[in-house]
């Protein structure tokens, strides 16, 4: 039977270094994505999962038992990356990539490579709030609870603030790609 993020954290709380190793590995690439969507930033993406994981190792003996484990993770991730915010604007690192879905033709590898980049710019440019929401809820498959718990608000404020971040999101898109917009629009109404 597999560890709860619960067990894991609570065996960590103890000083078990073998719990926090396999914390950190079912983390680790997560922590690191959900910090890179936040920051715009590989490098800065690095140092905050670095910071977390020192602090989930440092504060485990805080660690509230009755509440998420993975959300108090994120919560750490998250109050990181915000504080770096605070001393920047956030930028999007974007790199070239190929992508691996059965060799797609050269159009449709471009076609695909564009609306990538269209969505991580669009992320990108939300208010703070809603790109951590959308990124938490949407990109890490976290629960709406465990969502609101992380941003420390309730579950309909959550439900709001996901609204108005979808909607931002058709707007950018609508705004910049107006022709696929209309495409993409005229197939959902079929």
């Amino acid at each position: 039977m597999a560890e709860s993020d619960n067990d894991l954290l609570g065996l960590v709380a103890n000083g078990d270094r073998a719990a926090f190793d396999r914390l950190v590995l079912r983390h680790r690439g997560p922590l690191s994505a959900f910090a890179y969507r936040l920051l715009g930033n590989r490098s800065d993406a690095e140092e905050i999962v670095q910071e977390c994981l020192a602090r989930v190792w440092s504060h485990a003996p805080r660690w509230d038992p009755e509440g998420s484990a993975k959300a108090w993770i994120y919560r750490i991730a998250h109050n990181l990356s915000v504080d770096r915010l605070r001393g920047r604007r956030p930028t999007v690192d974007i790199e070239s990539r190929e992508f691996e879905d059965g060799n797609p033709t050269p159009e449709q590898a471009l076609s695909n490579k564009r609306a990538k980049v269209s969505v991580r710019d669009a992320v990108a440019a939300l208010p703070e709030r809603q790109r951590i929401a959308i990124s938490l809820f949407h990109l890490k498959d976290m629960t709406a609870d465990e969502v609101a718990n992380t941003m420390e608000i309730s579950v309909d404020a959550l439900e709001s603030l996901l609204r108005r971040a979808r909607a931002k999101l058709k707007e950018i898109v609508r705004q910049e790609q107006p022709e696929a917009y209309a495409r993409t629009a005229a197939g959902e109404r079929r």
